[in-house]
């Protein structure tokens, strides 16, 4: 009988989620570090989530990209929830990669969030809020010089980075894509501010975008309804973000990949949530994987990863937990495709032994003896400190 695919990721996936979590007495997101800032002269606290498989002893060791996330304290929760339920494989969803989350909180938001200084809003009100502002180019030497490099020197990252901003945070995410467009692969603007200092930013848009070359870049900019009964002469941040649009869509020919959203519904404030996970899905449209095909056809999963690392401009792969949960399961059905899923693990991961300990079982139980030894003899090449395996293969001699 041929279980339901669903049935079998929900039945693989509980009881690894039972066998991680039944014990647990606390639940820890994220980790609180600190750098000190010898371009902004203080100490910059962040906020640090890595994905479940992270600290995972038994496959091996991933890289990852990493998503630095402004106004870090406000959205940390949001952002590490979407992408634990969007990446790491719950109900068999790998709807996006998992990613490092650094997340960022404010010192002296006016100052670092602010590409020019000014004196007044865009009501023309001066306000002791504006007295630091204009100070973004030093936020963003912070960000390539210092920090960046530190988180890239302490955790396995990959060269794969995402920059979210939400208001002032949205143009700050523009205008780095303008002027540091090197340093990130994917720019999520959230109702971005981009009334500041007379439109600074919109009046810039067009020249930029028909002269920039950004190939592989994605910008994704999402627009709340901003507006109200009072603003019976025009709202301008509502507009400028409008024009914003119409000027991308009328003229981007950079290679840059860009999304837009209008959301009726939300307001500034609650806008986020909703236009984070529309960014993810925007950012990594086409990387899930169609599990039902690719349990029909074990290597269409090798292409399916080549075709996203081309689209996204990194190496991209399936973990080698996620292909051994496939061969798992494969093992209730066909066990010709487990191999074939086992056999995948050990092309990607060629350092790992685990793929031809599964084969060289597989092998065994088949009656298979030389394919078995080779598999093991494969294995203990890459650990010779595995009593099982050469017990294994002493019970094969015999």
């Amino acid at each position: 009988m041929r279980i339901p695919l669903i049935c079998l990721l929900t039945l693989s996936l509980t009881t690894a989620g039972q066998a991680q979590s039944r014990f647990a007495k606390a639940i820890n997101i994220g980790t609180v570090d600190s750098i000190w800032s010898a371009t902004l002269k203080e100490n910059r606290p962040y906020l640090v989530y890595t994905p479940p498989s992270y600290d995972d002893t038994t496959s091996t060791p991933q890289k990852y990209p990493v998503l630095y996330l402004l106004d870090g304290d406000a959205h940390f929760h949001s952002v590490t929830g979407l992408i634990q339920i969007l990446g790491t494989g719950v109900n068999g969803t790998y709807a996006i990669p998992e990613m490092i989350v650094v997340a960022i909180p404010n010192t002296d938001r006016s100052r670092d969030m602010t590409p020019t200084h000014v004196e007044t809003g865009f009501d023309g009100k001066p306000s002791p809020f504006f007295k630091t502002t204009g100070g973004m180019g030093n936020f963003f030497t912070f960000l390539k010089s210092e920090l960046i490099p530190k988180i890239e020197g302490k955790y396995r990252t990959m060269p794969y980075r995402v920059f979210v901003g939400h208001s002032l945070g949205g143009i700050t995410a523009i205008n780095a894509l303008y002027t540091i467009p090197e340093t990130f692969n994917a720019y999520i603007a959230i109702d971005p501010s981009l009334w500041w200092d007379n439109k600074t930013l919109l009046k810039q848009a067009k020249t930029f975008i028909t002269g920039a070359k950004l190939d592989g870049k994605a910008l994704y900019v999402a627009k709340a309804n901003t507006m109200s009964p009072d603003d019976t002469t025009g709202n301008p941040h509502y507009e400028a973000i409008s024009k914003f649009n119409a000027v991308m869509e009328a003229y981007n020919r950079s290679g840059l990949r860009y999304g837009y959203k209008y959301y009726e519904k939300d307001d500034h404030g609650s806008v986020p949530l909703i236009a984070e996970y529309d960014a993810f899905r925007f950012i990594f449209d086409g990387y899930k994987v169609d599990l039902g095909r690719v349990l029909a056809n074990p290597r269409h999963i090798v292409d399916h990863y080549r075709e996203v690392s081309t689209r996204l401009g990194a190496t991209f792969m399936p973990s080698e937990g996620a292909l051994n949960m496939l061969g798992q399961i494969a093992l209730t059905q066909d066990t010709t495709k487990a191999i074939q899923f086992f056999e995948v693990g050990a092309e990607l991961y060629p350092a790992s032994f685990r793929p031809h300990d599964r084969l060289g079982a597989i092998f065994m139980a088949r009656g298979d003896k030389a394919k078995a030894r080779a598999h093991f003899e494969h294995s203990l090449t890459r650990n010779a400190n595995n009593p099982k395996t050469r017990e294994l293969l002493t019970k094969l001699g015999q």
